[in-house]
C-alpha cells in the first residue's frame, strides 16, 4: 500500500503571492484554487495550512466525520456574536440543544407559519405600491426580520429594523476583518473597531433581552420557540435554561433566521430581474397553482418551479459562501494526509460553480433542479445549508419562507435593473450584496 500524499498546491505562502489578493479577492482565489487544483490543495496561508477540499465525496466525508473534523478558531470568533448557540457549540451540549429545538421546525408546525409568513409579505407588498425603485437587499432584510420575529418569537420587532440591520452589519464587518487577520487583537483592547463591535452587540443583545423579558412576564399561551426555549426542562436535572442561555439560543435564531435568508432572496430577485421569462413563469405557476385563494402550505410545496428557482440562486449565490473545519487529529482522505491542525475549507460558492461538476456553471438555469436532472447531482456537489449532523436546523423554514415570498412578488410585480447597475458581492460571514441592489418595479 502507498503512503498518503500531502494534497498538491501552490508553492510559498499564498499571503505573498503578488497574484492573489486574498483581502479583497477570496471568492475568485477559492473559484481559481479549485480549478486548478481539482478535489483538494494545500497552501500556506500566513501561519497556517489551509486544504480547499472540492470534491463531493471527500466533502461527504467531512461532515460525516464530526469528531475528527471539528469547529476551529474561527469558531470562537462567531461565539463573539452569538455566545454558546446551536450554531457555534458541540458535543454532548449541542446534541442537548438540538433535540430541544428541532421540533420548532416540525412539518406540522410549519404548516402554521405559511400563513404568517405570508401577511408580513403582503403588508410588504402593499407598500411597494406606488414606489417605482427600492433596495431589494434592505426589502428582504426587513421582511425576514418581521417573519423570524413574529413566527419564532410572537414579536413585532418591525420598530427595530433600521437598529437591528445596522448593528448586524457592523458587528459582522468587524467579525470577518478579525477572521481574516492572524494578529487577532483581545476584544478588551479599546481599540475603534472593538468598541464599534461591542457596542453593537449590546444593542443586539438588548432587543433579545427585552423581547425574552417580556414573554417571561406575560401569561398568555404562545406556540413558538421562545415559549419552549422558556419551558423545557433537562430531562435528568429538570433544569430550566438560564437567561444566558436563552440569549445565546435566541439570537442565533434570530439572526440566522432573517440575515442568511434575506441575502438568497435578495440575489434571487435579482436574477429574476435579469431573466423575466423566470420571473413570469413563477406568476403563472402561482395563479394556476394558487389563485385568488389565500396561500397554504399544502399550495407551497406544489409550487415546483419556484423551488427550482430558489435553489439555483442559492448554487450562484449561497449565503454560508464557506464553511470551516479543523483537523482535530490526522486523517487520510483518498490517499491524501491531513495533517491535526489543517483548517479544511468546503466553499459551497466556489464548489457549485466548478465545470466538471455543473455543465455552463455560470448560466443561470433552474431546470437544474427539475425532478428529473436533480437526480444525477451528489448530494454534496449542493450544499448551501452545510451538511451531515450540522445541516441547518431551520433549512425547511427558510425554503417555505423563500418560496413564498418569491411566489407572492411575482405573481404582483415585475423587476429590473436600473441600466447603469453591477453587482458586487461582499462575503461578510454571510455573502451579500455589496451597497444597494436596486429594482425597478413596475405592478402587474
Amino acid at each position: 500500500m502507498s503512503q498518503p500524499q500531502l494534497p498538491p498546491g501552490p508553492k510559498g505562502n499564498v499571503l505573498l503571492n503578488k497574484n492573489f489578493d486574498l483581502k479583497n479577492g477570496l471568492l475568485e482565489y477559492l473559484q481559481y484554487d479549485v480549478k486548478q487544483y481539482p478535489k483538494i490543495s494545500r497552501g500556506k496561508v500566513g501561519p497556517f495550512w489551509y486544504v480547499n477540499v472540492s470534491e463531493p465525496d471527500y466533502i461527504e466525508h467531512i461532515f460525516s466525520n464530526r469528531d475528527i473534523y471539528i469547529k476551529g478558531r474561527d469558531n470562537d470568533n462567531l461565539k463573539f456574536l452569538l455566545g454558546n448557540g446551536l450554531l457555534t457549540n458541540s458535543g454532548d451540549f449541542w446534541m442537548k440543544q438540538c433535540r430541544l429545538i428541532q421540533p420548532v421546525f416540525h412539518k406540522q408546525r410549519l404548516q402554521g407559519f405559511a400563513q404568517k409568513i405570508s401577511e408580513c409579505t403582503q403588508t410588504m407588498l402593499n407598500e411597494w405600491r406606488g414606489e417605482p425603485r427600492l433596495d431589494v437587499h434592505e426589502a428582504m432584510t426587513k421582511v425576514t426580520l418581521d417573519i423570524v420575529g413574529q413566527t419564532l418569537m410572537s414579536a413585532n420587532v418591525s420598530g427595530d429594523f433600521k437598529k437591528v440591520s445596522d448593528a448586524v452589519g457592523v458587528v459582522m464587518e468587524g467579525m470577518i476583518a478579525r477572521t481574516r487577520s492572524f494578529v487577532r487583537l483581545p476584544y478588551w483592547l479599546p481599540t475603534q473597531r472593538n468598541i464599534a463591535m461591542k457596542r453593537n452587540r449590546a444593542t443586539l443583545d438588548n432587543t433579545i433581552r427585552d423581547i425574552i423579558s417580556t414573554r417571561r412576564a406575560d401569561k398568555r399561551p404562545y406556540d413558538d420557540l421562545l415559549t419552549m426555549l422558556l419551558e423545557v426542562e433537562d430531562a435528568d436535572t429538570a433544569e430550566r435554561m438560564t437567561d444566558d442561555q436563552l440569549r445565546d439560543e435566541v439570537i442565533t435564531i434570530f439572526l440566522a433566521g432573517h440575515e442568511t435568508t434575506a441575502n438568497a432572496l435578495a440575489f434571487t430577485f435579482y436574477l429574476l430581474a435579469k431573466h423575466p421569462e423566470a420571473r413570469q413563469r413563477i406568476a403563472d405557476e402561482f395563479k394556476a397553482v394558487v389563485g385568488d385563494v389565500p396561500l397554504t402550505y399544502e399550495q407551497v410545496n406544489k409550487l415546483e418551479y419556484t423551488t427550482m428557482v430558489v435553489k439555483e440562486a442559492m448554487r450562484l449565490y449561497p449565503p454560508a459562501w464557506g464553511i470551516v473545519r479543523e483537523a482535530a487529529q490526522d486523517d487520510v482522505i483518498d490517499g491524501y494526509q491531513i495533517n491535526k491542525g489543517d483548517t479544511l475549507v468546503l466553499s459551497p460558492f466556489a464548489v457549485q460553480r466548478i465545470d466538471r461538476i455543473w455543465p455552463q456553471p455560470e448560466l443561470f438555469d433552474p431546470e437544474r433542479f427539475s425532478a428529473e436532472r436533480s437526480k444525477a447531482i451528489h448530494r454534496y456537489a449542493y450544499f448551501p445549508f452545510g451538511g451531515g449532523a450540522r445541516l441547518c436546523i431551520g433549512n425547511n423554514f427558510a425554503m417555505m419562507e423563500m418560496q413564498i415570498i418569491v411566489a407572492l412578488a411575482c405573481s404582483q410585480y415585475s423587476f429590473t435593473l436600473p441600466d447603469n447597475y453591477n453587482l458586487e458581492l461582499e462575503p461578510l460571514v454571510t455573502l451579500r450584496p455589496k451597497g444597494e441592489l436596486p429594482l425597478l418595479l413596475k405592478k402587474v
